[in-house]
Order: C-alpha cells, then sequence, then structure tokens
C-alpha cells in the first residue's frame, strides 16, 4: 500500500511567469489569430521577432516541456540562458526537464543555479525537497521544505512533502502535525486525508485511521488505496466483515488489475463463504 502522496513537481512558477509574458508580447499579435493556434506558434513567432530576449525562448522550452518534447525544450532553454545566465526561470525550467528525463543529479544542479541567483526562489527550493525524498535524502528534504513553510506558512505543497520527510525518517507524531496544518488549509484534499489516515494507522490509532479513509473516498470515491485501507482495517481491527467485504469488492472493480488483486479475491472468497453460513 503507498505510505505517502508527496505532491508532485510542476511548472507553477513557470506558468506564472508565462502568463506575464503574455501580458507583454499579447497585444502585438493579437490581431494574428494564426499566430495563437498554439503556444508553440505563438512564441516561436515571438523568437523570430526578438532573437536577442531570452523570454521568448524561455516560453518556448517551457511549451516544449509542456508537451514532452525533451530534447527541444533543453534546446530553447539554454538559449535563454546563453542570452540571460541569470535567468532563475529558465535554470528552473531546465531543472524540470531533467527531472521528468530521471536525470535527478541534473536536475538538481538546476536547482541548485537557481537558488545561487535567488535564494528566495522557493518554487527551486520546492523541487529540491522533491528530488531529496526521492533519493532517500531525508534531511535534506526536511530541511528544503521548513524553509519554505517558515517564510511560506500557506504553502500546502510543501507542508505535505515535509510532513512525508518525517514520516520517512519515522517522525510520525511531526508528520500528524504538519498535515493537519495542510488540512487546515485544503481541507478538500483528499490526498492530505489519506496520508494522515496512515499516519494514524502507524501510530495504532485505528478509529481515527478509518474516519479519515472514509473521508478519503466521499472525496475521492475511485481511490483504490484508501478503498484497501478500509478494508483491511474493516476485517482486522474493527471486525466488520461486511464492511470489508464491500470495499475489497470496489478494489477490484476500480483496479482489476491491483498487485494485490490474488489476496483480495481470496479474502472476499472467505467473506462471502462466511456470510453464507
Amino acid at each position: 500500500m503507498t505510505l505517502i502522496r508527496p505532491i508532485r513537481l510542476n511548472g507553477y512558477i513557470e506558468i506564472v511567469v508565462l502568463v506575464s509574458i503574455l501580458g507583454a508580447y499579447g497585444l502585438a499579435t493579437f490581431k494574428r489569430n494564426f499566430v495563437w493556434k498554439t503556444s508553440l506558434t505563438l512564441w516561436s513567432d515571438a523568437v523570430k521577432k526578438s532573437p536577442q530576449s531570452a523570454r521568448p525562448y524561455f516560453a518556448l522550452g517551457h511549451s516544449h516541456n509542456k508537451t514532452g518534447d525533451y530534447d527541444k525544450a533543453i534546446i530553447f532553454y539554454r538559449k535563454a540562458l546563453e542570452l540571460d545566465p541569470c535567468y532563475t526561470h529558465a535554470h528552473n525550467g531546465l531543472g524540470v526537464v531533467y527531472y521528468n528525463q530521471g536525470l535527478y543529479k541534473k536536475a538538481m544542479e538546476k536547482y541548485r543555479d537557481t537558488l545561487r541567483i535567488d535564494p528566495n526562489y522557493l518554487r527551486a527550493r520546492y523541487n529540491l525537497g522533491i528530488i531529496f525524498l526521492k533519493a532517500g535524502r531525508i534531511d535534506e528534504a526536511i530541511a528544503e521544505n521548513r524553509r519554505i513553510v517558515e517564510s511560506r506558512p500557506a504553502n500546502v505543497e510543501a507542508r505535505i512533502n515535509l510532513a512525508a520527510a518525517y514520516g520517512l525518517k519515522g517522525l510520525t507524531d511531526l508528520a500528524i502535525v504538519e498535515y493537519q496544518r495542510a488540512l487546515e488549509l485544503a481541507p478538500g484534499n483528499a490526498d492530505i486525508y489519506y496520508n494522515l489516515g496512515v499516519a494514524f494507522r502507524k501510530k495504532g490509532m485505528f478509529d481515527h485511521a478509518l474516519k479519515l479513509f472514509e473521508k478519503t473516498v466521499e472525496l475521492k470515491p475511485a481511490d483504490v488505496e484508501a478503498h484497501l485501507g478500509l478494508a483491511n482495517l474493516y476485517l482486522y481491527k474493527a471486525r466488520n466483515s461486511e464492511k470489508a467485504l464491500s470495499h475489497y469488492r470496489k478494489v477490484l472493480i476500480i483496479k482489476p488489475g491491483h498487485e494485490e488483486a490474488k489476496k483480495i479475491r481470496k479474502a472476499i472468497s472467505m467473506l462471502s463463504a462466511s456470510k453464507r453460513e
């Protein structure tokens, strides 16, 4: 069963910057609708008109990154950096591409380049924390995410990943505190309820875990792992075979090829047989 669900890497800062660039470049091309067919045609046109400006190269790199054309994204991000070596958004964007390619060491270098230029560039710090989590460098992941939440207490993503790092280090009580703070900021986030349920289950607080998994499936009915968590808790801790059977069945309906499908079918068979007796 999945232990934690840290928020995944994304290009939030890049998107914000892209919107601001659109404001700068949009008026000149607004009436030429063919240029606006896609972001690629838009920024290709902008590059032709401003070949010495780093911004359209960055935006074109971002567009290629979003379509999964990482080789082209790298070319344009690098071109932006040739024109402006201190362009933090391009450094971070290049890090995102390397991350998407699984080149975590290179991604880490680019995030660090970003932070050397601007220590307050929180998206790069957040992305660096993600890599530390994936690499099992938990203390460093904790340090990066703590820096973020200290300066931006309302940053839900960083709080979730800080909680995840605490959980991986075995600091379950601290993880619970951070998940609870994250829930105050994002009460509709099903993954936070799930993660908090996992933490309470680890503490042996099964009633709390049940309530949190139930809230998870209320918000996210197709959450396979939450249904499986409920099934196991109802079977082994709450001694409610009927509810356990219901949630086991939901797991297989949602994901017939689940890695635990064989065990789940066996449990369903056992529980169904006991009901007939």
